[in-house]
């Protein structure tokens, strides 16, 4: 990255450093306090000053600069990052322009139709990671609050080197404190943008904007960007660039070794870490930082790119060689799909409006990546497939089945780095990259490149010393330094690391759990969720920002913190293990109790966290440990199909392969599972035989037949009605043991007249047999 190049992110990330101070103790413009903020603290690049000095019309219009400043970059970007995030909404007559004390308002008040009008009553999020939901009462913001931000900043600044190298790092700090205060404080403007969505912006398109030029021939600056600025909006200067990986799913679950548990969450790391040094190689070819990366997660990504010849080059040439390398490391298993459409400034910023110009941007991307993904290969790649021999190679990996380059113990190269790598995973909280293979176990990657793990006594003493180390991921927490990429969310939450100790800490039955689900109509959401007036490229980077903080890192806390408990289990914690948890999709093994008691509490926290305007479907299964996890997998997958086939998708289906028919499956919405099935009718079966323990499972597979097979013949009632009657007390026996059984056997009757009513007592009855299931031996 070149100077010019440097300046510009910096510049577009440091351009309204002043707003806290404004809003702390400095009552001066923002522009003139940032200024002065930033040559306090040693900054003294004229270029970067300029940018934060002449950022706005009235005072760029009277600067004494160059025609060819970056400053004209950075006023014209933050007009277009700002967008329609500004846009003026209807006063009070006692309303006042500016609060300086305003919140950041929830980017869900205005997502898919809703109105509301929540906030955020915090400025820096705790250590403890505890989830912040959006809240309806308004809380001020103090001036101490901005004070700490500034301290912040200030105090990680001092140790850091202007030098590209520490671009990545100065985006991480700018994120952890500015990421819960608005951009604007206007009470005429929604303030539902932070400070740091709307820097990050303005940097990506400010280094479109410095490439695009440069390619044009463009140096007058002041007459193209200033005076012609408008005009100059209608340029297709941007690409809008998306990658999308192919055959995740197979690469995970396909493994057939033991220590299946451990094999999983590690292969599900592997290619969350490959996705994201697949994006850093890419921006550092194009000399970009990782503030045009709009979104990454689930193997997806979105990029904002400049619309250059050398830029579109670099693309293609990227995308060949990097499916080059991905066929001869993994034949067709994986595939990564590249696609980019040209837009101009108007378009990402929904001009004209009524016509759906910034989802159409969204919707050409998609369709390209689409064909190229039904269009993999041409014939030269299928040549080289097809002249693929097994030659020496006779035995099999025992973990993913390929018969390869086996290294060790009948394992691959990449499943046996993976395998020796799983307990650093899980424990380690840095991902380290460098250019060559160290002599300890690695696993590859595009690029030429390896993956290890280390903590951070390790990674200090590699980053001085090591001439190989190329960047690093910090693993749920924030790491300033030389080449430090980013933190990644990660869901790692674990409370054991084999199948039989999750399945043997199960209620009752000694079974798995296995959960799959995924947002319903994230996609539309994603590209549609705002409407025309309010849609902008800020607010998709907020919403894609809130679902990876959701899916990657809250996610964690939600495992930690149970709040629904089926039946009598008391946990400070749940049994299981997060295999993967991406942007949209989510697969958590664990106790069969504790995986429904956690769908449950999932949806809840993620209703509240997006105020309702996301909804999720799922699906979970029941194994018994030694079942293939590929199988348990595309069981799961199948119920997960099962909620997202109901017209209104937002429901859970539960299956229990053992005693229900085979194809039997229990599709709910969420508050009919928890409150008519297990509120209602399991609470009943629990209260009922807690009191009259002498009666049990036995009865009720008895009571299962029948109401199972009622609508066959109707015998099966009258026999359904007989048992009910056997089971009266005596006329000796207890007052309250009387008044139980009346309640029990009228509604046990009046449920099977109706078919909800029967179809959810029969999965009450599953669930409180399983339940109460002895422990058969492993």
């Amino acid at each position: 990255m070149d100077k010019r190049k440097l300046e510009i992110v910096v510049g577009g990330l440091f351009h309204d450093i002043g707003k806290p101070l404004y809003r702390y103790l400095d009552q001066r413009n923002h522009s003139l306090s940032g200024y002065d903020w930033l040559k306090e603290i040693g900054i003294e690049d004229e270029e970067i000053l300029r940018q934060v000095r002449y950022h706005h019309a009235a005072y760029l219009k009277k600067a004494e600069i160059p025609d060819d400043s970056l400053a004209y970059i950075t006023y014209w970007a933050d007009n277009v990052a700002a967008g329609v995030d500004r846009r003026e909404e209807a006063l009070s007559e006692n309303s006042t322009p500016y609060a300086r004390d305003l919140p950041l308002s929830s980017i869900f008040n205005i997502l898919n139709g809703n109105h509301q009008n929540y906030v955020y009553s915090t400025v820096l999020p705790s250590d403890e990671r505890e989830i912040i939901y959006p809240e309806e009462k308004i809380n001020a913001l103090e001036e101490s609050d901005y004070g700490k931000i500034i301290e912040n900043i200030r105090n990680v600044l001092k140790g850091m080197e202007w030098k590209d190298e520490y671009i990545n790092s100065l985006l991480e700090v700018m994120e952890a404190n500015l990421s819960y205060i608005p951009s604007s404080t206007s009470t005429t403007q929604i303030a539902d943008v932070s400070l740091y969505d709307h820097v990050k912006i303005t940097a990506a398109v400010g280094s479109c904007i410095l490439d695009y030029t440069k390619e044009k021939q463009i140096t007058d600056f002041r007459k193209a960007l200033f005076k012609e600025g408008k005009v100059f909006y209608d340029e297709e200067a941007f690409l809008l660039c998306s990658m999308d990986i192919s055959g995740i799913q197979n690469f995970i679950y396909t493994i057939t070794a033991s220590r299946a548990l451990k094999n999983l969450r590690a292969r599900s790391f592997y290619l969350e870490i490959m996705m994201e040094h697949i994006v850093d190689q890419l921006l550092s070819k194009l000399e970009l930082s990782r503030a045009n990366l709009i979104y990454t997660g689930g193997g997806h990504a979105y990029l904002l790119l400049p619309n250059t010849k050398t830029c579109r080059a670099n693309v293609n040439e990227f995308e060949k060689h990097l499916n080059e390398w991905l066929r001869d490391n993994f034949d067709t298993a994986l595939y990564m799909a590249i696609g980019y459409v040209p837009c101009s400034a108007n378009q990402l910023m929904n001009e004209p409006k009524g016509e759906g110009t910034y989802r159409g941007i969204f919707h050409k991307v998609s369709s390209i990546l689409s064909e190229k993904k039904a269009h993999r290969y041409n014939g030269d790649d299928i040549r080289i497939l097809n002249g693929q021999t097994q030659g020496e190679h006779e035995r099999e990996c025992k973990v993913c089945g390929r018969s390869d380059r086996l290294v060790n113990d009948d394992r691959c190269e990449i499943c046996y780095g993976l395998e020796t790598l799983a307990n650093d995973i899980m424990e380690k909280d840095f991902v380290v990259i460098l250019s060559q293979k160290p002599e300890i176990s690695a696993v590859i990657l595009p690029g030429g490149c390896y993956m290890i793990m280390e903590d951070e006594k390790q990674l200090t003493n590699r980053m001085k010393n090591d001439p190989y180390y190329v960047r690093t991921y910090g693993k749920n927490r924030m790491f300033t330094g030389v080449h430090i990429a980013t933190k990644l969310w990660t869901g790692d939450y674990k409370s054991a690391k084999e199948f039989s100790e999750l399945a043997g800490a199960a209620t009752g039955a000694r079974r798995l759990g296995v959960l799959r689900a995924d947002v319903d109509n994230l996609g539309q959401a994603f590209v549609a969720g705002f409407d025309e007036d309010h849609v902008s490229l800020s607010r998709t980077a907020a919403f894609s920002r809130k679902l990876s903080v959701f899916f990657k890192l809250y996610i964690n806390t939600v495992l930690r913190n149970p709040q629904f408990v089926l039946g009598d289990k008391q946990s400070e914690y749940r049994n299981a293990l997060i295999v993967y948890s991406g942007g949209d999709d989510v697969f958590v093994v664990g106790s069969w109790d504790d995986m429904i008691g956690f769908a449950i509490d999932l949806n809840d926290s993620l209703k509240r966290f997006s105020q309702g305007t996301l909804k999720i479907s799922a699906g979970i299964g029941m194994f018994h440990e030694k079942y293939p996890i590929s199988a348990m997998a595309y069981e799961t997958g199948r119920l997960e199909e099962c909620s997202k086939s109901k017209d209104e998708k937002n429901s859970i289906t539960l299956f229990y392969p053992e005693e229900q028919r085979m194809g039997e499956s229990s599709t709910y919405g969420w508050d009919e599972l928890k409150e008519q099935v297990i509120g209602e009718k399991l609470t009943l079966l629990q209260n009922y035989f807690k009191k009259i323990p002498e009666k049990g499972n036995s009865m009720l597979y008895k009571m299962l037949g029948f109401i199972r097979n009622k609508d066959k013949d109707r015998i099966n009632l009258a026999r359904y009605a007989y048992l009910l009657a056997r089971i009266e007390p005596e006329k000796d026996d207890t007052p309250e043991r009387k008044e139980l059984y009346q309640e029990f056997s009228q509604k046990m009757y009046k449920w099977i007249q109706n078919e909800e009513d029967t179809k959810q007592l029969i999965t009450a009855i599953y669930l409180f047999v399983y339940l109460n299931r002895k422990k058969e031996e492993k």
